[in-house]
């Protein structure tokens, strides 16, 4: 694998977990974020938690870390919208979804946690995700649900 491709996927891994632990408590410091990634099997610095807290638009409010609106504090699947610029089938259980690039492993881990019927697995590069679906039905759900999110 890559050094640059693994880097980016513990980053992506991470950065969801950051924003999965300020959904679920109230978290007042960063070193409160890196006990709380610890807790998840996640080892992190304050170094890399203070680019991450910038990179993910977190604000501190009311003492604690928010996302920048209190709406996307549960958007789990904020990635699906942000990072999706395209979604094809590829066969009858292969779907291709282009991202922006370095984003794939973020919105991989998302499709994976989501657990969407009908979905195998998901192999994430640097801006592209594979999925393979049990069946072409499954197949156009995932592309019909990934569509009704894209932003563009």
């Amino acid at each position: 694998m890559n050094k640059n491709t693994d880097r980016d996927e513990r980053k992506a891994a991470r950065q969801s977990a950051i924003l999965q632990a300020i959904a679920q408590e109230e978290v007042p410091t960063q070193n409160d974020l890196v006990r709380c990634l610890k807790k998840s099997g996640i080892a992190a610095t304050q170094v890399s938690i203070s680019r991450d807290i910038a990179e993910l638009g977190l604000v501190k409010a009311g003492g604690i870390y928010r996302p920048a609106t209190a709406e996307a504090a549960h958007d789990v699947e904020m990635p699906l919208r942000t990072f999706v610029r395209s979604v094809v089938a590829a066969g009858p259980n292969l779907t291709v979804i282009r991202c922006d690039t370095g984003t794939a492993p973020r919105v991989s881990l998302v499709l994976d946690g989501l657990a969407q019927p009908g979905l195998l697995g998901t192999l994430a590069g640097d801006d592209t995700v594979f999925v393979a679906g049990e069946s072409s039905a499954a197949q156009k759900r995932l592309i019909e649900f990934l569509r009704s999110r894209m932003t563009n």
